[in-house]
């Protein structure tokens, strides 16, 4: 069933891995600027307590992810900032030459 279900979507939308992997690893980061805000924020230390282990969980899910994506080459961290730049602009060009 998994299969047939991501094979369906692969069919209909031009969906990689590295291109998922970023959109959840976007999604974490807005989850725990969000939690944290709510930690931060809280009017009582019961409600902060399960906000802040609620952010430790996605911290630990957006470090998985981030190992993840580093050992498949998806992510370069540690390359030079002029070619991480050129790497974007290179895929953002891709993306607007592929919505044309």
């Amino acid at each position: 069933m998994k299969n047939m279900i991501g094979n369906l979507i692969k069919n209909n939308v031009d969906l990689k891995d590295s291109i998922i992997a970023a959109s959840m690893l976007s999604a974490a980061k807005e989850a725990a600027d969000m939690y944290l805000n709510s930690t931060l924020t809280s009017s009582t230390p019961e409600l902060r307590a399960i906000y802040s282990a609620s952010m430790g969980q996605i911290v630990e899910g957006h470090t998985a992810l981030t190992e993840l994506s580093i050992s498949k080459n998806w992510i370069k961290p540690y390359s030079a900032p002029v070619e991480q730049l050129t790497c974007s602009y290179d895929e953002s060009k891709k993306v607007i030459g592929n919505n044309k």
